[in-house]
């Protein structure tokens, strides 16, 4: 018996705030707020856009606090070498630019990540690290 996964399903993370999460992924990043299953009646929200989806879940029901612990990286290391997620995007300069205009500090880049694509690195309001990658 074999199988294939096929694709990342999605990311759940935990936040403190449902609305300033959806703030920030929906006005900010552009993702559009999905509905979740009926049975779904706990404190959270789905987003998606293109192929990624990501779930959050309110922190005062959940196992385990919002956000990561803090990122303290080691000599010779940098912010990058710890938990994060990444979106795959398609412009890089808009990106940066609509990250500046909302007033979102860049946390490191952008850079090259050494095989052809361009990585920047942000936190959302609950300190989950977020990388974004444009593909050449």
């Amino acid at each position: 018996m074999s199988y294939t996964i096929r694709s990342l399903d999605h990311v759940s993370i935990v936040v403190n705030d449902i609305d300033a999460a959806r703030r920030f992924y929906c006005d900010i990043l552009g993702m559009e707020e999905v509905p979740r299953p009926m049975n779904f009646t706990f404190p959270g929200a789905w987003f998606r856009k293109g192929g990624a989806e990501l779930h959050l879940i309110r922190r005062d029901i959940a196992t385990q606090d919002a956000g990561d612990p803090t990122n303290t990286p080691k000599p010779n290391g940098d912010v990058t070498f710890a938990r994060h997620f990444a979106f795959q995007i398609d412009n890089m300069d808009a990106l940066v630019q609509q990250l500046h205009a909302r007033g979102v500090a860049i946390a490191y880049g952008p850079r090259p990540r050494g095989d052809g694509p361009t990585q920047v690195y942000i936190y959302d309001p609950d300190g989950h690290m977020i990388e974004f990658t444009e593909k050449p």
